[in-house]
């Protein structure tokens, strides 16, 4: 599939404007300004992500009624369940809460639905039997939020509902206690981004505030919250969210909080590597599908307890299981993707203005859905829904492709859903089989409607000139961390530079030296699909990063994509 350039353009007055105030290279200028970052105190909020300037959690609307209600099931000791979504930001965001109310002496559990069995989000036998055995206060992660009907039906029971989720929100809201959700409207919470385990940690940082005022740590040492701020970042990063504004601190301190972490079951999962820093990339190769693989594929009961556990024989057989379910999911992973790409591609040749992709069969497994519908829409440009079903009834997972609202359109294709829920850029849906065809064809009339170019996009930062690249410049970059989304790592263009040599190593990888008789550049096009042509220009799109192999003062260029000239 073609990839589509997309160069930033910026205006030149404020590139220099930038670089009067900060003092810095015209490229780094850039790159700030395509972040976002257009003033010395944007650049000051930017580089140094302090805790000290995190908003108050008491902005939350629902965060006092729901922190009363907790401190009055701590006094009566009554029994607390944290029910808890089974990805990775509800792993963490269950972890995160348990540790917190346990570390002071609350009667506390937890609860993760098994996907197969159960499915997403609160599931009315589950309530039952947590009602049986003696819970009065029910406090949700990373689920909830549409949840209007189990709510309702679950008033028989005497259990209090207490909502944390960052999902969109309905127009109509479940009869829970209390919900706190930065995207209610009545919420003033500044920065409306954050996933469950911020969320989650907001309730924390209040209600620590309050049992203070409460003199309750006059006998008891008093949590020190930065230690939570492991699982934070790992579940800020899993759920893809913006590593912009709060989430940035939340990011950037909470990397370093997993160095010096002093969750066994953490430091099993990491593998005892001793490294200088974490990176997002760690927690987005090393950890996160890990976690995330339980509940894919296994329990993810499992992932909270390896989080939670001290006991190092229990840690060690959680890891190891946690271990043979991402091998599992792997496997599963690679099978789906392979045949819903053989749809996808037979679905754009057939009908090549189609502007989203709908793909199903009864045989894939629900546990990785979510993974191929964002290789799918990487891949083809297009918004995507993957579904697989049981017993006449399909469950899938949407991603989104060129800004388009994802939760917008579903509402107006509800008449064909049983229930969907999620955000703008990613959703869950259920839907009876027969309704499959009728969902694609309004879904796809709807995505129609934005504008769409089908391809993968690369959003290229700004041109640059060989002799710019250097160790400052990487010095530059490297002071820009953590990368994610809302703040990628940088992309490079090269115009109509000499292709010194070209060579094929490992008969998949290609390596390029560019330059002239001043300057010289190594390039390296991993698994390179792309036909080379005899010519001796080219233009060439990249990242800058050290070579670990010649040399810290040495850089390569990562090549993306080339269009030879």
């Amino acid at each position: 599939m073609k990839k589509i350039w997309n160069l930033k353009e910026i205006d030149k007055k404020d590139i220099d404007n930038l670089v009067l105030e900060l003092n810095i290279s015209k490229v780094l200028s850039k790159l700030l300004l395509n972040r976002g970052v257009s003033t010395k105190n944007d650049a000051k909020d930017f580089f140094f992500p302090s805790l000290d300037k995190m908003p108050s959690p008491f902005l939350m609307y629902g965060i006092d009624k729901s922190i009363e209600r907790i401190i009055l099931a701590i006094e009566r000791n009554e029994k607390i369940i944290i029910y808890g979504d089974f990805d990775c930001d509800g792993i963490t965001s269950t972890a995160i809460l348990f540790s917190f109310l346990e570390s002071i002496g609350s009667n506390v559990g937890t609860y993760n639905p098994d996907r197969m069995t159960e499915g997403y989000g609160i599931n009315f036998e589950s309530i039952k039997e947590l009602h049986n055995q003696g819970t009065k206060l029910l406090i949700t992660t990373d689920c909830g939020i549409s949840e209007n009907d189990v709510i309702t039906k679950s008033k028989t029971f005497d259990i209090d509902f207490i909502i944390t989720d960052h999902h969109t929100v309905p127009e109509v809201l479940p009869d829970a206690y209390s919900i706190i959700n930065p995207k209610l409207s009545q919420c003033s919470y500044p920065f409306k981004d954050i996933c469950a385990a911020g969320v989650v940690f907001n309730l924390i940082v209040g209600l620590r505030s309050k049992l203070r005022e409460k003199g309750f740590f006059e006998n008891i040492d008093e949590p020190n919250l930065a230690r939570y701020l492991d699982l934070v970042s790992i579940g800020t990063i899993a759920d893809s969210m913006p590593i912009t504004g709060v989430n940035r601190i939340f990011v950037s301190n909470g990397l370093k909080e997993i160095k010096k972490t002093t969750r066994k079951g953490l430091k099993h999962l990491i593998g005892g590597k001793d490294k200088e820093k974490f990176m997002v990339r760690d927690i987005s190769f090393l950890i996160a599908p890990k976690i995330n693989a339980a509940g894919r594929v296994g329990k993810a009961s499992d992932a909270v307890n390896l989080l939670t556990n001290n006991d190092e024989n229990e840690i060690e057989r959680l890891v190891g299981i946690l271990e043979a379910n991402n091998t599992n999911r792997q496997h599963i992973q690679e099978k789906v993707f392979s045949e819903a790409d053989n749809i996808a591609q037979k679905k754009l040749k057939d009908n090549p203005q189609k502007s989203s992709l709908v793909l199903y069969s009864p045989d894939w497994h629900p546990g990785v859905l979510g993974i191929i519908a964002s290789r799918i829409v990487k891949k083809f440009g297009v918004p995507c829904a993957v579904l697989s079903s049981k017993e006449s009834i399909a469950k899938g997972s949407l991603r989104t492709a060129n800004d388009i609202n994802l939760y917008d359109i579903l509402e107006k294709c509800s008449e064909y859903l049983i229930q969907f829920g999620g955000h703008s850029a990613a959703a869950g849906i259920t839907i009876k089989e027969n309704n499959i065809l009728k969902f694609e064809q309004l879904f796809d009339q709807l995505v129609s409607k934005n504008d769409i170019i089908i391809g993968e996009k690369i959003n290229i930062d700004s041109t640059i000139d060989l002799n710019e690249i250097n160790i400052n410049l990487i010095r530059d970059i490297e002071k820009m961390e953590p990368f994610g989304k809302g703040n990628p790592y940088p992309i490079f263009l090269v115009k109509n530079v000499d292709i010194q040599s070209k060579r094929v190593l490992k008969e998949k990888h290609l390596e390029l030296y560019i330059g002239d008789s001043t300057v010289r550049k190594r390039g390296i096009w991993f698994n390179f699909k792309k036909p080379m042509e005899e010519t001796n220009k080219a233009n060439i799109v990249f990242t800058i990063q050290r070579d670990q192999y010649r040399g810290d003062d040495n850089l390569n260029l990562n090549i993306i994509d080339i269009e030879w000239s």
